[in-house]
């Protein structure tokens, strides 16, 4: 049987929603992304309504109350999406996770996307309530930055699944709009993620409470650590070890 290489989205449920926000939260530094979108579902009663299949993946479930997940899965409440993976993104299927996804939101007519991430900062420890760094595609989501004074990471590297999705978006020119929370380089950073669940409140106009985030830190930390080593180990093959580098040159 021939593999297929290529990465198609499934929906489970019609999703007719005009100009949906779709949110983006993979495993990645700290985990920021992954910890803040779980939240975020919890939090506005999110629903599964699309999965990702390709053969590029490898042969995992995930299980919640005893139900079957795809580990790569789309959630809508009213008119926000989000894209969240509970294990980490294959090496090899990075370029195809992106393309996949980037067309369908043109399809969907997409306002804006939004990535939840983490950036690796060497006295995390030290920072009780970690800044976000922000990255933009074009005018409209420079705009954003501009209307709530976030902070602009300047220069640097990036690598792996959001520097793809990133490079897409600017091809195609999707607003988008990359939160990088400081993070822990190796733990999961629940702090982090309740920083960056703080600026999707602002862009958005919500009221996502982060209270219930930061009292469940220590239990999500334990919960999370094997995905953590898992998650580091495949970014290292991604070359993450030189991510938020200075560039040897400057344009």
């Amino acid at each position: 049987m021939e593999l297929k290489d290529s990465v198609e989205i499934v929906e489970v449920t019609p999703i007719d929603v005009p100009k949906p926000k779709f949110l983006i939260g993979l495993p990645d530094i700290g985990l920021v992304g992954m910890i803040s979108a779980s939240h975020i579902v919890e939090s506005l009663g999110m629903k599964v309504v699309a999965y990702l299949e390709s053969d590029l993946f490898p042969p995992v479930i995930v299980l919640h109350g005893s139900k079957i997940y795809h580990p790569f899965r789309i959630y809508q409440k009213d008119d926000i999406l989000l894209f969240l993976s509970e294990i980490p993104v294959p090496p090899l299927a990075v370029n195809a996770i992106s393309h996949a996804i980037t067309k369908w939101l043109i399809e969907k007519n997409t306002s804006i996307v939004i990535l939840l991430a983490g950036i690796p900062v060497p006295n995390r420890i030290a920072i009780d309530e970690p800044d976000v760094y922000t990255v933009a595609t074009n005018d409209a989501a420079n705009k954003l930055i501009e209307d709530f004074s976030f902070q602009r990471l300047e220069e640097g590297i990036m690598a792996g699944p959001y520097a793809s999705i990133l490079m897409d978006c600017t091809k195609l020119g999707i607003t988008c709009l990359a939160l990088l929370a400081q993070s822990f380089p190796n733990y999961p950073d629940p702090g982090a993620a309740a920083s960056t669940v703080t600026v999707i409140n602002k862009v958005l106009g919500m009221n996502i409470d982060i209270d219930a985030l930061l009292q469940k830190a220590e239990e999500i930390r334990i919960k999370t650590r094997d995905l953590m080593q898992r998650t580091t180990d495949q970014l290292a093959s991604m070359g993450k070890s030189q991510e938020y580098d200075l560039p040897a040159m400057y344009s």
